[in-house]
């Protein structure tokens, strides 16, 4: 993936985003040790780089990591699997424009579908999600072992490849009550 240069849609600032690198990992540690209870280590960043079918992206600005994320692409879909914000980012939109940043570099692959796995007590994370238009498909019980918290999988298609039937989304409390 070649650097890109954009300009995020709810700040004046200038993001560039680019392919994740070991040398980055010192400020990405950083980022998730205070993004997560239960945080990646250096190992697992170091695999997901050696994976074929992971995408692993930093945002940075000024030359400063500001956010990153971590997708598989399988098939026709994208799995998110980590993304977080620096804390002092928070609140610029940064999520946002990250996570549609990753729908647009999907549709240009081809994929149809992002699917992810958010912490049933992460409602922030479950607040962006929806926002930027995902949906509650399915409730994994105990699925965050190491911290006790449940999982909410949630979806998104892409362009016009939705499947006509569905069924309702979850609302926040139906997923939680499945447990």
């Amino acid at each position: 993936m070649e650097e890109r240069k954009t300009v995020c849609m709810t700040s004046d600032k200038l993001l560039t985003s680019r392919r994740m690198e070991p040398s980055d990992l010192d400020e990405i540690l950083e980022i998730e040790r205070v993004s997560f209870p239960a945080p990646w280590t250096r190992d697992m960043f170091l695999e997901e780089m050696s994976n074929r079918t992971a995408r692993l992206i930093v945002f940075t600005e000024d030359k400063r990591i500001v956010g990153y994320m971590c997708f598989w692409q399988v098939l026709d879909e994208a799995h998110l699997m980590n993304v977080a914000v620096r804390s002092d980012c928070r609140g610029r939109g940064y999520g946002t424009y990250m996570i549609d940043r990753l729908q647009t570099l999907c549709l240009k692959e081809g994929l149809k579908r992002i699917i992810l796995d958010v912490g049933r007590r992460n409602l922030p994370a479950r607040r962006l999600y929806k926002k930027c238009g995902f949906r509650s498909i399915g409730f994994r019980k105990k699925y965050y072992s190491s911290i006790g918290d449940d999982a909410i999988v949630m979806e998104k298609w892409l362009g016009r490849s939705e499947p006509e039937e569905r069924g309702e989304e979850l609302n926040d409390n139906e997923a939680g009550e499945q447990r």
